[in-house]
């Protein structure tokens, strides 16, 4: 049975960070209302809520909380489900390194290369800087990255919530410029990828967005 928590979540399926949440949501088995935008019946209230206007964010009462890592704090530090920040310092550090290395250096270059989607409107130059930059970063998380199913230990952590979608968006990042199978070069970032999908709840994440990107394509 769902743990009732009569929260809101104003949300959007094919947002990374909002991912990141849902993927907490469904671990700890949360009963979160998922409010999906952009919705304009919803957002006059969503305006007013969220004066930076970024989704995630989470709705608790007269509490709100915006930005996805503290979101996911916010349920750690409330007790609710499952426990997904680890108590041994050792494993916190390296769930926290894992998230700040894909938060800082994998999500920024690859954010800048969607800009670059279009090959009418691509700049080989930054294609070619944001590749390397991408290329880089990925190499530090499959050196951090622990098992093949869990990024770090044996349970699912912060850590998985924040690397399940921007595992996503790299592999399909790589085809959109010509390369077909951009995993193969990390082998544990591939066999991790592979391997978390096994939990239901990063399995239904993946497939959430792999369906919100394929309406977004038009395919």
């Amino acid at each position: 049975m769902s743990i009732a928590t009569g929260m809101k979540l104003y949300n959007a399926q094919l947002s990374p960070f909002a991912a990141r949440c849902r993927l907490a949501i469904y671990a700890k088995d949360l009963d979160v209302e998922l409010l999906d935008m952009p919705n304009p019946e919803l957002e006059p209230e969503f305006s007013r809520l969220a004066p930076m206007h970024k989704v995630p964010l989470l709705v608790d009462g007269d509490i709100t909380v915006p930005e996805s890592e503290t979101i996911l704090e916010y349920f750690e530090d409330k007790g609710l489900g499952i426990p997904m920040r680890p108590s041994d310092p050792v494993a916190a550090a390296r769930m926290r390194l894992l998230a700040r290395i894909g938060d800082l250096y994998v999500m920024v270059p690859m954010g800048e290369l969607f800009t670059q989607i279009n090959p009418a409107g691509r700049d080989p130059n930054v294609v070619a800087r944001e590749m390397a930059e991408l290329t880089k970063a990925m190499g530090w998380l499959d050196h951090y990255i622990g098992s093949p199913e869990c990024a770090v230990g044996n349970t699912l952590t912060i850590a998985d919530c924040t690397l399940v979608p921007i595992l996503f968006f790299f592999d399909q990042i790589g085809p959109m410029f010509g390369e077909v199978d951009p995993l193969k070069n990390f082998p544990s970032a591939q066999a991790y990828y592979k391997g978390v999908q096994k939990h239901p709840a990063a399995a239904k994440v993946v497939a959430e967005l792999d369906a919100a990107l394929r309406r977004m394509m038009g395919s």
